[in-house]
């Protein structure tokens, strides 16, 4: 491949070796499609996305394989920081250019992960601006036509703001024929929208924009919405999309998390004593289900760290000796593919509840003082 050096050549083939992309993505009918098209778009945007790639290599090497040594001259910190620049100034004049942004992030967002566990808003942010012209395009009917990484920076751009206080980009808006969750992130692009209006819902009650009853009303209609929402309905007519069976029920246990954080996100933001008990039900439930997900026993990411953050929310008056086992779960959820990312958001867990400890009258989101800093993993 032009435009990289031979042992460059070695990082670029171990990434899109199909052990490395099955430890990524869970399900095994995506596995083959995914490691074709990431070759193709690095064909393609060599100069965009050469110094991601690489430091994402870098790093997925390095947490495999501790003992190997970094395999470039220059340290893979360099390629990350080459790589962010490269982002910033990408001229998005065409939908490849666009297609480039969105994978260039996704590759920053994931050493990110792995390495740093900076937030990744800006990141996120930056793509999805220089994407807007071309949204149509990228978000199609079809998993097969809609870009593959713009469902996954969505998701990492709307979790987020719902913690940082900030309003995402744009509302996705999803097609009754997109996938029910969508295998590099397990999120269900279904519930983007929602999660989305959940920003606006926290963000209004923050700044005092509302009235309790336009607060109340929006909870209730978002309510409606999520509760209609049934993941064996959606699962059942997608059904050529997915077809192995364990993976169908591994994806529906992650749906039914998913579902449940909304929920449970919604009734968080309700101050009154029965909202507070309902949020404590549904907070164990959410717990329960995250278990049966990561009984699966999969040898990947199970994807649902963000419904366990959303869980954990509520334990800010337990004994601060959860904060250990709190991190020891969600490398576990993330198959120790995250472990930058899990440090992060156990310290933004931590931050929350010290502030709840002394204002308990409040929502966790009231909570949040200027300056935080969270990397929601995958």
């Amino acid at each position: 491949m032009a435009g990289f050096g031979q042992d460059e050549l070695t990082l670029v083939e171990f990434v899109l070796h199909p052990d490395q992309i099955s430890s990524l993505v869970y399900g095994r009918t995506f596995q083959d499609s995914m490691r074709s098209e990431m070759a193709s778009q690095l064909y393609a945007a060599t100069d965009q996305l050469k110094d991601g790639i690489l430091a994402f290599a870098n790093a997925l090497l390095a947490n495999k394989h501790a003992t190997v040594a970094e395999n470039l001259n220059d340290p893979s910190c360099q390629r990350g920081s080459r790589a962010l620049q490269k982002l910033a100034t990408i001229q998005t004049t065409s939908i490849e250019d666009a297609r480039a942004a969105l994978a260039l992030a996704m590759m920053i967002i994931t050493y990110n992960d792995i390495t740093i566990g900076a937030s990744t808003l800006p990141i996120a942010r930056s793509a999805l601006l220089q994407a807007l012209p071309w949204k149509q395009q990228l978000i199609r009917a079809t998993l097969e036509d809609t870009d593959p990484n713009i469902i996954c920076i969505l998701f990492v751009e709307v979790t987020e703001c719902i913690v940082l206080g900030e309003t995402p980009v744009f509302r996705y808006e999803p097609s009754q024929e997109n996938t029910i969750v969508d295998r590099y992130y397990g999120v269900c692009p279904e519930l983007l929208p929602f999660l989305y209006d959940v920003c606006l819902l926290c963000n209004s009650v923050r700044s005092g924009t509302a009235s309790w009853i336009d607060v109340s009303l929006g909870i209730e209609w978002i309510s409606s919405l999520v509760d209609q929402w049934s993941p064996e309905a959606a699962l059942q007519l997608r059904d050529e999309i997915v077809v192995d069976r364990d993976e169908k029920q591994h994806f529906l246990l992650q749906a039914k998390a998913f579902k449940s954080a909304v929920q449970l996100l919604l009734l968080q933001i309700q101050r009154t004593p029965l909202g507070d008990a309902l949020a404590h039900d549904k907070a164990v439930q959410l717990h329960a289900e995250i278990l049966d997900v990561m009984e699966q026993g999969v040898d990947r990411p199970n994807y649902v760290l963000f419904p366990y953050f959303v869980a954990c929310l509520d334990n800010f008056n337990v004994d601060e000796d959860l904060e250990s086992p709190l991190l020891e779960t969600m490398n576990k959820i993330s198959n120790g593919l995250a472990p930058r990312a899990c440090q992060s958001m156990a310290a933004g867990l931590r931050h929350i509840w010290a502030n709840r400890r002394r204002r308990p009258a409040l929502p966790w989101f009231e909570c949040i003082d200027q300056g935080l800093s969270v990397a929601m993993g995958p």
